[in-house]
């Protein structure tokens, strides 16, 4: 029996070591734009149309590869995820707002790498955590008399209140294709798409109405092997 744990720790002892000969840190920086849905429920909200809007994600990241086709990374960004509003009345097609909520994001992914030696396609999958930093809001809104709706913009920072969940989290996976300048440097396109699992609104006691942001990024960058 005892030799039997002797042979287990050996090869395990063997893997570990083959994989720390091949491991190598690499850190680096990526930006590009997101495409932002929020997700929910339109119940007594009919004349309301979510769309997506264009943001923006911007941040380094670091890498630790096992070897040539299995690394860890994990990446520290600001995201901004924002989405549009719409009325779809009649009288009130001018009326919309816009969503910009700033987050810092921090993915970790497992990433798998297949190709040659100088360009190599990437499948990536993870999840990630998320924290709401800013908000902000801009549009058209409006105000009735007996006679007339009047219409005016607006372009405000919303303040955060208790039906404000700012911690986020979810799933995150994507593709991406990278090219090896140098023996140090690699440059990256890829795409990643944010599914969160915790509802931003935290919901009133009488009123089941969570709501999720979705966000599809589209980034360049480079990172820096060791």
């Amino acid at each position: 029996m005892k030799k039997n744990y002797l042979k287990i720790i050996a090869v395990v002892l063997f893997c570990w070591t083959a994989l720390e000969a091949n491991a190598q840190w690499a850190v680096g920086a990526k930006f590009g734009p997101t495409w932002t849905t929020a997700d929910r429920s339109y119940t007594g909200r009919i004349d309301e149309t979510y769309s997506p809007s264009v943001g923006m994600d911007a941040g380094f990241l670091a890498r630790y590869n096992f070897n040539d086709w299995l690394a860890v990374r994990a990446d520290l960004s600001i995201m901004l995820r924002s989405h549009r509003m719409d009325r779809n009345l009649n009288y009130l097609d001018p009326v919309y707002t816009e969503y910009r909520n700033f987050y810092a994001m921090l993915p970790v992914m497992a990433d798998f790498s297949f190709g040659g030696e100088k360009i190599r396609g990437h499948l990536l999958c993870g999840g990630f955590a998320g924290y709401w930093l800013q908000a902000d809001q801009y549009g058209k809104t409006y105000w009735m008399t007996d006679y007339y709706v009047y219409f005016s913009d607006f372009d405000e920072k919303r303040e955060f209140n208790r039906e404000d969940q700012r911690f986020t989290a979810g799933v995150v996976g994507g593709i991406g294709l990278s090219f090896e300048a140098t023996s140090h440097e690699t440059f990256f396109l890829e795409s990643l798409y944010y599914y969160d699992l915790v509802s931003y609104h935290k919901g009133y006691t009488h009123l089941n109405d969570p709501r999720y942001l979705n966000t599809l990024s589209v980034s360049i960058g480079c990172y820096y092997k060791f």
